[in-house]
């Protein structure tokens, strides 16, 4: 991943972690942060940050591929 590409996932993760907490606590008392929710479908932005946090989690510890060496002749 180049800066850019990690710039890109910083901010992805950071919005993740808030649609996630935004979604916890909305499981139980709803949501009104840029929209409403009633308690019970609160839970639909936690949904859509762990789709967001994971991935970029995930790519960001992946291991760097080894230099691919010449075959010997």
């Amino acid at each position: 991943m180049n800066v850019f590409d990690k710039i890109c996932a910083l901010f992805a993760f950071v919005m993740g972690i808030i649609l996630l907490v935004a979604g916890v606590f909305g499981f139980f008392a709803g949501v009104r942060v840029w929209f409403t929710l009633p308690p019970i479908l609160g839970l639909l932005p936690a949904l859509a940050g762990w789709g967001i946090v994971r991935p970029v989690y995930l790519v960001w510890n992946m291991n760097k591929p080894d230099a691919v060496s010449s075959p010997e002749l």
